[in-house]
């Protein structure tokens, strides 16, 4: 009797294993084909747009362009733009300082600016999951990190959504694909606030619930996430700079400084990166950043080079990504070769110590 009770239960332990494999391959084969979904649309995206270039360039000859390429110019564009990501890199270790995560600043700098790099996998899931990975070593728990990542990018998004908005009006007249959706770009700005409204209702709810010793919800301020708003204007004022750089590199005879043409290069930063940042599927925004520049120049160049404008925005929006890209990946990679001591305040530094000493 015990045999058969006992074989019974062996049985039906086979059956339910038998029941949940299938269960964990469905769910993992439903992941790999969402992740080959956003790969195809990223590369649509991105043929799609390099097609549409390709027609705008096609039967140009660059010798008939008015261009005159002055590289010195382009350093600064570059160093401009490292600057834009310190302002939003110093909020982001604000935030976690904030949340009670125990980095350095040099620690939490240097890995906002290695986790750039993940931005560049289509769905942006990689950013957060790359500074959780680099902040455990350093005391940094899993779910502040990820949540602080979270509202940096969205409130830097909302800086930008805001700016676009305000200074919309110095682009002068725009194409139905801007001014169409510019609810998207009021919508994007309400979003950190909003959810920081709504977290600071959930952690109160969750604190009632759960036990004294528990590690608390992350939950930054508002005040906080409002200077966060403070950092973003800030970075995409370098970005605005560092395009009026670019056309100076490229077209100097044209781009003449002032608070006007400031705000035109302003509002075509912000409009771009927060298309970048609505269209998840684009690799670091590669394609619809473009898009949203050369939509926002072209108007401007005609009234000076007529039928060349679309072809010359396409040109400085193509200079200025390289430019962008090289900086960000040199100061990556030196970042990358610092590496920073694991302070002996940490769990993970006892544990790498002990494991040198018993070696």
């Amino acid at each position: 009797m015990r045999t058969s009770l006992t074989t019974r239960v062996l049985l039906l332990a086979k059956r339910l294993r038998n029941r949940k494999i299938p269960c964990m391959s469905q769910h993992g084969s439903r992941k790999k084909w969402l992740w080959a979904v956003e790969i195809i649309l990223a590369a649509v995206i991105v043929v799609a747009v390099g097609w549409n270039f390709r027609n705008i360039l096609k039967g140009l000859d660059p010798a008939e362009l008015p261009l005159q390429v002055r590289w010195q110019w382009l350093l600064p564009a570059g160093f401009l733009y490292l600057l834009a990501h310190l302002c939003w890199s110093t909020f982001w270790v604000r935030l976690l300082h904030s949340q009670g995560v125990p980095v350095s600043w040099f620690v939490g700098l240097r890995t906002y600016y290695i986790s750039q790099f993940g931005k560049y996998v289509p769905g942006k899931f990689l950013v957060p999951l790359m500074r959780i990975g680099m902040l455990r070593p350093h005391g940094g728990h899993p779910i502040p990190v990820a949540v602080t990542a979270v509202y940096e990018t969205l409130t830097s998004m909302a800086s930008g959504a805001l700016l676009a908005v305000v200074f919309l009006p110095a682009l002068g007249v725009l194409p139905v694909e801007i001014s169409g959706n510019v609810i998207v770009l009021v919508a994007v700005a309400a979003v950190p606030l909003g959810l920081g409204l709504l977290n600071k209702v959930a952690a109160r709810i969750a604190k009632k619930r759960r036990s004294p010793g528990a590690r608390p919800l992350p939950s930054p301020s508002i005040v906080l996430l409002a200077q966060g708003l403070i950092h973003g204007a800030c970075g995409y004022g370098f970005l605005a700079l560092s395009l009026g750089l670019t056309i100076h590199a490229l077209l100097p005879n044209t781009h003449e400084w002032s608070g006007e043409v400031l705000a035109v290069d302003l509002a075509a930063v912000a409009l771009s990166y927060v298309a970048g940042f609505v269209i998840a599927v684009a690799p670091g925004g590669l394609g619809a950043r473009e898009i949203a520049l050369k939509l926002a120049l072209t108007p401007q160049f005609t009234t000076v080079f007529g039928q060349q404008a679309a072809a010359l925005a396409v040109i400085v929006a193509l200079t200025l990504r390289l430019t962008w890209t090289i900086a960000e990946v040199l100061v990556g990679l030196l970042l990358y070769l610092k590496k920073p001591a694991i302070g002996p305040s940490h769990p993970a530094a006892h544990r790498l110590h002990s494991e040198a000493i018993h070696a």
